[in-house]
């Protein structure tokens, strides 16, 4: 049981971090960060600062004991967007899946009671 809620805190903060520093990147206008958003679409260059704000709160609620469930749905939310906007520009959106698939992980992990009242349903 320890094993598990420490690989879930390792893979919760890594999550965050990614987030929380994506969003500081969008948010700050890093060039290489820029050229792939144009590349993407210029409507999401144009909402870059709701992007990055959208990113790093959701890396932040994740982050948070109190607020991981509102966090999680947050980021997969975001990632869910994000896989969407890659697809639509013919772009690889292989890393953004398995972000979905860490982040689910860390839940799996942290909150492993949702996954057994969904089996014991069943």
């Amino acid at each position: 049981m320890k094993t598990k809620n420490t690989i879930g805190n390792v893979l919760n903060y890594l999550m965050a971090a990614i987030l929380v520093i994506s969003g500081v990147l969008k948010l700050i206008q890093f060039e290489p960060y820029m050229e792939v958003i144009k590349g993407l679409n210029p409507n999401y260059y144009d909402n870059i600062y709701l992007i990055g704000f959208v990113a790093l709160a959701s890396g932040i609620l994740f982050a948070i004991p109190k607020t991981f469930t509102f966090g999680f749905i947050a980021a997969l939310v975001f990632l869910g967007g994000t896989i969407s906007a890659h697809m639509q520009a013919a772009d690889n959106f292989i890393p953004q899946i398995v972000f979905v698939i860490l982040t689910s992980l860390t839940a799996y992990f942290k909150r492993p009671e949702w996954f057994n009242n969904a089996q014991s349903k069943a």
